[in-house]
């Protein structure tokens, strides 16, 4: 598992949000200075969670 430190004091992160499909952390914040990092997206598991189902064209 991934672990970040803040930075801007430099203290670990715990972890806010999880990824609903692999249970990966997504999302970190700081308990001291309260800055939370932006949401890392996993397409595959994105597309998973959406029922992503590929279309194939036809070539004729």
């Amino acid at each position: 598992m991934r672990v970040d430190c803040c930075r801007k004091c430099g203290k670990v992160q715990t972890i806010k949000q999880k990824c609903s499909v692999c249970t990966n952390p997504i999302k970190f914040g700081c308990e001291k200075c309260k800055v939370e990092t932006d949401e890392q997206i996993h397409m595959k598991c994105r597309l998973a969670d959406m029922n992503y189902r590929p279309i194939f064209s036809e070539v004729a």
